[in-house]
């Protein structure tokens, strides 16, 4: 099975020259000071507001990146509201370096978004606006078309040999920028470890009918997808991510990979997403043919 071409929508991800709105960090594979990373995220879901922070690491060396527990960090709005993130707050082991809201608060559409961190006295900011986001109507499974095929079925996982069919709309009047998540059984899925499934609106049609998704499941499965507004700037950083992902970096020879580019200012690594969030789920039912 042609799987690439068959998910053209998901797979194919444009990488374009765009306006210069973004800074490009190159990373020394021996680095001595390691870089603050910043992973921020702003919905119009209360209980998904989250930034989390980290340290790189050399690029030879395994493990667990370090996580940043004593860092300052804020999010303000263009509407005068303020959002103080504390570190952990339910102090779970699992989430060190990752902070919270101490007053939940919903994302509003339009609105910008200010990020600031301080780190040991160094200050990192970003700027995010939020986007609507395109319409989910539906999801339909189905066998893949060569279901008897081993190939059909995800290679690490098989027997799963349905994929989902998506119906949604999407405004054709203003520029729109993508990311869409999978989940089988409330575990997010790739075809592939190095996927990032991202669009822009001149891929997509306003009807969007029936387009496959890259990830495959079985009959009884809960297959949920979500659709995340972006911003120029993030869709340009998932971009970027995607091919330092697929690229070998040209063999022993090649370039050394640069890290993806950022709307973070202050020389962190990372992104500050402010997304509207669209999901639908549907439980995988036998085929009746």
């Amino acid at each position: 099975m042609t799987y690439y071409m068959k998910n053209l929508f998901f797979l194919a991800l444009i990488v374009v020259a765009l306006a210069a709105c973004t800074e490009t960090v190159k990373l020394d594979l021996n680095q001595q000071t390691p870089h603050v990373v910043i992973d921020g995220q702003v919905t119009n879901r209360a209980a998904l507001q989250r930034v989390k922070l980290s340290r790189t690491v050399d690029f030879y060396q395994n493990g667990k990146t370090p996580r940043i527990t004593n860092g300052t960090v804020l999010v303000e709005d263009d509407a005068g509201h303020s959002y103080p993130f504390v570190h952990n707050p339910r102090n779970h082991p699992d989430s060190a370096g990752y902070y919270k809201p101490t007053t939940p608060f919903a994302g509003v559409v339009g609105r910008i978004y200010k990020l600031t961190v301080e780190v040991d006295g160094k200050i990192y900011t970003a700027e995010d606006r939020m986007f609507s986001v395109l319409t989910l109507d539906s999801l339909t499974d189905r066998k893949a078309d060569n279901h008897s095929d081993d190939e059909a079925s995800d290679p690490k996982e098989p027997g799963k040999i349905y994929e989902l069919q998506m119906y949604a709309r999407e405004p054709q009047d203003e520029e729109n920028f993508y990311l869409f998540k999978f989940y089988r059984n409330d575990s997010l899925k790739y075809y592939s470890d190095t996927d990032v499934y991202v669009s822009d609106d001149a891929l997509l049609a306003e009807n969007i009918d029936g387009i496959t998704s890259p990830v495959y499941y079985a009959v009884g499965d809960h297959a949920r997808v979500e659709g995340y507004s972006l911003t120029r700037r993030a869709y340009v950083y998932y971009t970027d991510l995607s091919s330092i992902l697929n690229n070998d970096g040209g063999g022993m020879f090649g370039p050394i990979p640069a890290s993806p580019r950022t709307n973070i200012v202050g020389g962190a690594l990372g992104i500050f997403q402010v997304s509207s969030i669209a999901d639908i789920s549907t439980v995988v039912t036998e085929d009746e043919d």
